[in-house]
């Protein structure tokens, strides 16, 4: 958990904004001492988002607000309005940082081989792609809906909501496709709606996720027939 010095104002170890989208070390800074400092200034950042994250998945997003995210990260809460102009902007980023998150996570497990097993299999291991990083943390996953729906709130946030949904829609896509499912586009649209509904029940009613997981493979399978 991160912590400023003592006696250093909030910030004053982190580069600034401008300074961490330039390619060049501030004036008078060598190469060498810039990396560290931007290193630890994305890690604070990242830190805060997380902290994001979490309060919104205890509280909603109406629970969001600068000293709230620093209480939660551990830092001064001059650290959140250095990173963060607002509690719009907190969100927006965290959105950001959660649909990046779970995309990349998708992306990874379609393109390095979770499928990549036979098709009397494959529903299982669907299943287990899609639910397993979920079931298992029920404040991460109330703050991906909260954050979702915010989405159809906020146009700013739309971008991010829709890389999500696209990530996710491709990897049942894929998987429809090796199950031979007649038009994949389609159904990977309705199994996507379906799957979200078994997860946001579970998570509204703490149902057994061994029953979830039953489910979503009834689902799966359902879903894939001629």
């Amino acid at each position: 958990m991160a912590t400023a010095e003592a006696k250093s104002p909030p910030g004053a170890d982190e580069p600034s904004p401008a300074a961490e989208r330039s390619a060049q070390p501030p004036r008078g800074l060598a190469p060498d001492a810039a990396a560290p400092r931007a290193a630890r200034g994305a890690a604070r950042r990242l830190a805060l988002l997380d902290a994001t994250v979490r309060v919104i998945g205890r509280g909603g997003i109406a629970a969001v607000d600068h000293r709230a995210v620093a209480a939660e990260a551990g830092v001064p809460l001059g650290s959140t309005t250095y990173y963060f102009d607002s509690k719009d902007d907190m969100v927006a980023r965290a959105l950001e940082h959660v649909a990046e998150h779970e995309a990349e996570r998708l992306r990874a497990e379609s393109e390095g081989g979770a499928l990549g097993v036979g098709p009397d299999l494959l529903p299982e291991r669907l299943a287990d792609v899609v639910i397993h990083a979920w079931a298992g943390d029920r404040v991460t996953l109330l703050a991906q809906y909260e954050l979702y729906l915010e989405s159809a709130r906020r146009p700013d946030l739309r971008p991010a909501a829709e890389r999500w949904d696209r990530a996710y829609r491709d990897l049942l896509q894929h998987a429809l496709e090796l199950l031979g499912a007649p038009d994949p586009p389609r159904r990977a649209r309705l199994l996507c709606a379906s799957l979200d509904g078994l997860l946001l029940e579970h998570v509204a009613t703490a149902s057994d996720p061994a029953d979830l997981r039953s489910l979503a493979v009834e689902l799966i399978e359902r879903v894939a027939a001629p």
